[in-house]
């Protein structure tokens, strides 16, 4: 038989008493940590909750501004930043971007669905507002 050697004895110091501590700082670390991912990790969509199925066009080419931005859904209704709006605030609209820059394109979103009425609708609702470039929004064909 093998003979093991005597355990030497281990001090452990006695418990101190009182209540337990729970430190802040790490809890509060952990909260920015996880602050910093939502931020990062956040989309912010373009459309607002609008759901439109673009045309696809072969000859479509990207914009270089767009600073304002009207949606046609499917049933004909003219949106503006996920709300409804009339033709009259789309002119209202139109008068004031170009009153603060002459140069704005005017974009409109517009469901492939939708009657061709509504497109023309909001169409003449821009040009009355002083509206010269329109630009109707596209998807590029599949590859």
């Amino acid at each position: 038989m093998i003979e093991l050697p005597e355990p030497s004895p281990i001090r452990i110091p006695p418990l101190r008493g009182g209540k337990p501590e729970i430190t802040m700082a790490p809890l509060i670390d952990v909260v920015f940590l996880l602050l910093i991912f939502f931020m990062v990790t956040t989309i912010f969509p373009d459309h607002q909750g609008l759901t439109i199925e673009r045309p696809v066009a072969a000859a479509s080419a990207p914009l270089q501004r767009g600073e304002l931005r009207f949606g046609i859904d499917r049933q004909g209704a003219i949106h503006h930043r996920g709300e409804r709006i009339s033709p009259a605030t789309v002119t209202l609209l139109v008068e004031r971007q170009l009153a603060q820059r002459p140069d704005s394109q005017i974009l409109l979103d517009v469901d492939r669905r939708a009657a061709t009425d509504s497109l023309i609708r909001l169409m003449d609702a821009c040009k009355r507002g002083g509206a010269t470039q329109l630009g109707i929004v596209t998807d590029p064909p599949p590859p």
